[in-house]
């Protein structure tokens, strides 16, 4: 599986402008209902299942990452959005600090294995501190992008 399959070129954010937990999730799902990824009409429910997601446990996991993320009824194919906050956000992450980088994740809900297999990948990722500095530094969205695809392919 690679990140870039469910995270299309066009989901990756270089400059979220928002600055909290809520609207860092809106400002994503936004831009996957813009791509027509998700339905207009659904956006509201899947806020309300994400942050469902949240008070269940921050997914704020530390060393500058969250990965939100939720099934949904509506949603037909897993997908999702990449994101960078250039000042970083509160987002309760377990170790109490700033969130620079955000992945959102969306699945059907008959898709556990689907789901429980994107979370792996990102997580591996992740956990490379190479990856996580070299995303924050990137100088554009394109130069994120690439870096996915570098990972994507060290990785499979």
């Amino acid at each position: 599986m690679k990140i870039i399959d469910f995270i299309g070129e066009n989901a990756v954010i270089d400059d979220l402008q928002s600055t909290d937990k809520e609207s860092v999730i809106r400002e994503m799902v936004d831009v996957l209902k813009n791509q027509n990824k998700i339905n207009k009409n659904e956006v509201d429910d899947i806020m309300k299942a994400l942050i469902k997601r949240e008070k269940v446990g921050s997914t704020g996991i530390g060393k500058g990452v969250a990965v939100p993320h939720t099934k949904h009824q509506s949603i037909t194919k897993i997908t999702g959005a990449f994101a960078r906050s250039l000042k970083g956000v509160e987002f309760d992450a377990l170790d109490g600090e700033p969130v620079y980088l955000f992945f959102l994740l969306l699945s059907p809900n008959d898709s556990a294995d689907v789901h429980l297999a994107a979370l792996e990948k990102i997580s591996s990722v992740i956990r490379n501190p190479d990856f996580r500095n070299f995303v924050r530094n990137a100088s554009n969205k394109s130069e994120m992008v690439d870096i996915l695809k570098e990972v994507d392919e060290a990785k499979t």
